[in-house]
């Protein structure tokens, strides 16, 4: 399963998170929690399916690079955009 599918079940989570992207500090910490946690676990789901294992570090460095950039404003296609293509120039198509 290709890398850039792998965030694909987190966009209405992310969609959510980009809307609550005004609350206050606390609130977009724990937002942020819950993105790198459900991206993560997304991705890990995908390479399972696929039957890869994805390199070390990948998932976590991708998802962190989701929360930046939904952080950053950056609409969700967009953060996926960006971060999928930052990883496969990192780590290769694993």
């Amino acid at each position: 399963m290709p890398l850039s599918s792998l965030l694909r079940s987190t966009a209405s989570l992310l969609a959510a998170a980009v809307v609550a992207g005004l609350a206050a500090p606390a609130q977009a910490s724990m937002i942020d929690q819950i993105i790198l946690n459900k991206c993560s676990a997304a991705m890990r789901e995908d390479f399972q399916k696929a039957g890869k294992t994805p390199p070390d570090g990948m998932v976590a460095d991708t998802c962190n690079c989701v929360v930046e950039q939904v952080k950053n404003r950056q609409s969700i296609e967009q953060a996926k955009t960006f971060c999928t293509k930052q990883s496969l120039e990192k780590y290769g198509q694993p």
